[in-house]
């Protein structure tokens, strides 16, 4: 190996430790969350139910500008619709409202659309605190996922796969859950691979209809990613819940 390669690495290898916010992750039980970014109204009104239907909670990433509108066709969620989603457990998480990838906008310009968001949901519920991020399309750049693993307990990414072993709390993988891109048995094998001690599988999707848009889901391919989740003995928690589990040893049930 060339000097020149062998510094590139060594600079490679300090850049990933130092952006990592890795966590040993001890959970014996595996973890599966599914997570609805932007929350069209068909997540709320056919997702949720049949989350809550089993026991179960999501994580519902929403962004201000969406509240009331209708983008690309979708309807998404009135401020109703968030109450009843916190009232039956599911957790709220911030989607930044920008529509351009997380590191063309800025870190000061995204602190600014987070605070933005914040402020927004503190309107509608007082002290609920926000705890987990998604970033837009799942883009980011390491000055972006510093300052956002500073200010969150937690940040989902859009990098496909599963997290085992240990999780990095500042870019959490996660898997998108599209009728376009995969079927009942895709599902069944991204769930077979997460049913393990230490393992955790995030699910993202947008809309829950019966004729999705590209980055939607059947109701039918919900639920059997919901199904094949509970029967491979994999707790279903939304993304807040899950950091618990991750980090402290808790009685299986």
């Amino acid at each position: 190996m060339s000097d020149r390669r062998f510094l590139e690495r060594l600079r490679d290898g300090a850049r990933e430790l130092i952006s990592a916010r890795g966590v040993a992750m001890v959970n014996e039980r595996p973890i599966v969350s599914f997570t609805f970014d932007g929350v069209p109204k068909s997540a709320a009104l056919n997702a949720a139910p049949a989350l809550e239907r089993r026991g179960a909670a999501g994580t519902f990433y929403v962004s201000r500008q969406f509240c009331g509108a209708t983008v690309d066709g979708q309807e998404h969620y009135h401020v109703d619709d968030l109450r009843r989603l916190v009232d039956n457990g599911h957790e709220i998480g911030s989607l930044p409202s920008r529509s351009a990838p997380a590191p063309s906008i800025g870190a000061a310009e995204l602190t600014a659309d987070v605070e933005a968001n914040a402020e927004f949901i503190r309107a509608q519920f007082g002290d609920l605190r926000i705890t987990t991020l998604a970033f837009s399309f799942g883009d980011i750049d390491l000055g972006t996922k510093l300052k956002m693993q500073g200010r969150f307990a937690a940040c989902r990414s859009a990098s496909p796969g599963v997290n085992a072993g240990v999780a990095d709390l500042g870019a959490l993988r996660a898997e998108p859950l599209y009728s376009r891109s995969t079927d009942a048995a895709g599902v069944k094998r991204l769930v077979e691979r997460c049913s393990r001690p230490r393992s955790w599988l995030i699910f993202f999707t947008r809309d829950v209809d019966e004729s999705p848009s590209a980055r939607g889901c059947t109701p039918a391919l919900f639920e059997h990613a919901l199904d094949a989740a509970l029967t491979m003995g994999c707790r279903v928690l939304p993304v807040r819940n899950a950091l618990g589990c991750i980090r402290f040893r808790v009685q299986s049930s």
